[in-house]
């Protein structure tokens, strides 16, 4: 289950489960799973005082589910990705480049199993000024990890390829941005 949360309401009799990309909001989901329970109880709490187990009771019951989570979009929520601020206009750059190739980063692209995402040329390249370890105002590490904040790579995959746990990284780049050396990429 590591790509998929799984969220689950009972109400009423009725257990309701859902997987839900690591991405959803699971306040969102939880909500409109409540919205099935409430709806399937209105049609079929009577039903389900003497069901003997045939779900075909239930059919068509499928359309108002899709409905309500708007086809599996409904708790979607755009993908934020942490980029260095030395890296913003490359990264500007670059994705004005690829959109007049009719290309646009989204979150697939971001979030699928690409064992390493390779940097852009203009990555690969240390910008921020190695004084910031030798003053202590972060570590070898943090620096290390502070370059890998690309715009293309999510916190997970940042976890994954330095070998750390994501608990691990998201505290590293919430000291990142808390030292105003980040800006955030949303993708769609």
């Amino acid at each position: 289950m590591r790509l998929f949360n799984l969220i689950l309401v009972f109400k009423s009799g009725v257990l309701v489960v859902v997987a839900a990309d690591k991405n959803d909001s699971r306040e969102i989901a939880q909500k409109k799973l409540e919205d099935i329970v409430e709806e399937f109880s209105k049609r079929f709490d009577k039903d389900i005082e003497s069901w003997s187990g045939d779900v075909r009771i239930f059919k068509g019951f499928e359309s108002v589910i899709d409905e309500i989570l708007e086809n599996g979009k409904a708790s979607e929520v755009p993908i934020k990705i942490p980029i260095l601020k030395i890296f913003k206009k490359d990264f500007e750059k670059s994705q004005k480049d690829i959109r007049k190739k009719g290309i646009v980063l989204k979150e697939v692209d971001l979030t699928s199993n690409i064992e390493k995402i390779e940097p852009p040329e203009w990555a690969k390249t240390k910008k921020l000024p190695k004084q910031v370890v030798s003053q202590g105002i972060i570590s070898d590490k943090e620096f290390e990890i502070a370059h890998i904040c690309d715009g293309f790579h999510t916190v997970e995959k940042i976890a994954e390829e330095v070998g750390i746990p994501e608990t691990e990284i998201q505290s590293v780049i919430e000291k990142l941005d808390e030292l105003e050396l980040l800006k955030w990429v949303t993708i769609e």
